[in-house]
């Protein structure tokens, strides 16, 4: 896959078994499965309680939480799902 991330959580999608899907039960090419399942959001939670959220696995990327929250405060606002909220 190239260079392919989430556009809700920004996660670095790697190959199709971590992509979302649609309601139907096809694949979903901008979510992950962990983001979005049967064509829903799985959390229905704003833009900002979803960086707190996500600053939680700044180590599994390799940063301290702070750095993940500053990071993700950068590129949320740029993904699909966020844009225009």
């Amino acid at each position: 896959m190239e260079n392919k991330i989430c556009q809700s959580c920004g996660m670095p999608i790697t190959s199709n078994d971590l992509l979302g899907t649609n309601k139907d039960g096809s694949i979903n090419e901008d979510y992950c499965k962990y983001c979005y399942e049967n064509g829903e959001f799985i959390d229905k939670v704003s833009m900002e309680d979803y960086i707190n959220m996500c600053s939680k696995y700044g180590t599994q990327a390799g940063m301290t939480s702070e750095e993940m929250k500053l990071h993700c405060e950068k590129l949320f606002p740029t993904l699909k799902r966020w844009k225009n909220n």
